[in-house]
């Protein structure tokens, strides 16, 4: 990798070089919602992780891998049944980047853990009805949306500082998609039910 020293007074300043990576579209209408957040998570160090409960509904034959996600459902509360894989805890921020589609999108903000660094990947998702598909989120083992509301839309105008404290530091609106101990959960039942039924 090259670096580009820039001489000023005093000394050098090393600066990483600019790979032409795509810039989020300031038009675009989460940028304003991503950056705010992503302001916030820089001040606060954490983002607060909802709770995560599974449950694990299928019919009463051999499951396949293929067919098994179809029957696991996330959840943040202990709905009937459901196991509780890891409670809500606080993701101590090592650091955060945004990652952005070549267009100019926003797909999620990616938050590097600072003990495990551990990828968490957040989505947020618009506060009103969205046509075009959102942009895909990248691949990590651990991924949540961030539902915004009307509520937010106003605040980010009348108090962007209390909102942005609000979405890390809260569990609402949080909802799990990926989880390595989903993962794990999917797997024992798998194999379990292929024990089951031979």
């Amino acid at each position: 990798m090259h670096w580009k020293r820039r001489e000023t007074m005093g000394g050098g300043h090393l600066s990483r070089p600019d790979f032409g990576m795509p810039q989020p579209d300031p038009d675009h209408p989460l940028t304003e919602f991503y950056l705010l957040l992503q302001h916030g998570l820089d001040k606060a160090g954490v983002f607060h992780l909802p709770a995560l409960y599974a449950s694990f509904r299928a019919p009463a034959r051999r499951i396949y891998a293929d067919e098994a996600a179809g029957c696991l459902t996330l959840s943040e509360t202990a709905d009937e049944g459901a196991v509780l894989l890891s409670a809500p805890r606080n993701l101590q921020l090592l650091y955060s980047s945004l990652h952005v589609e070549p267009d100019g999108s926003p797909a999620a903000l990616l938050l590097t853990e600072e003990c495990s660094r551990a990828v968490c990947a957040v989505q947020l998702l618009p506060p009103f009805v969205w046509e075009d598909p959102l942009p895909p989120l990248p691949d990590v083992p651990a991924a949540l949306t961030l539902q915004l509301t009307l509520q937010d839309v106003e605040a980010i105008d009348t108090d962007p500082a209390a909102l942005a404290r609000r979405l890390c530091q809260t569990t609402r609106q949080k909802h799990w998609l990926a989880h390595p101990k989903a993962d794990l959960y999917l797997a024992e039942k798998i194999a379990l039910f292929q024990r089951l039924y031979r």
